[in-house]
């Protein structure tokens, strides 16, 4: 199996936290279909639900450099 960049995975954890925030705030406006956005932001959360397994994962084995804890945005 091939070798994950932990800090490749970090980056993209990021961008998906962004990218929610983002449809949230898109969902929300009168002049938008909810339902568009609403779905996408739900594809994000699992796929970030996935990544943070990832993560947690590699820093159970010492590999990342930074505690998800202080990745995660959005749950603070």
């Amino acid at each position: 199996m091939q070798s994950l960049d932990i800090r490749t995975i970090a980056v993209c954890i990021q961008a998906l936290e962004d990218a929610i925030r983002y449809y949230e705030l898109l969902s929300q406006s009168d002049t938008t279909d909810n339902d568009d956005y609403e779905e996408c932001k739900y594809m994000y959360e699992i796929e970030l639900s996935r990544l943070c397994e990832l993560y947690t994962q590699a820093e159970i084995r010492g590999e990342a450099p930074t505690p998800l804890s202080k990745l995660l945005k959005l749950r603070q």
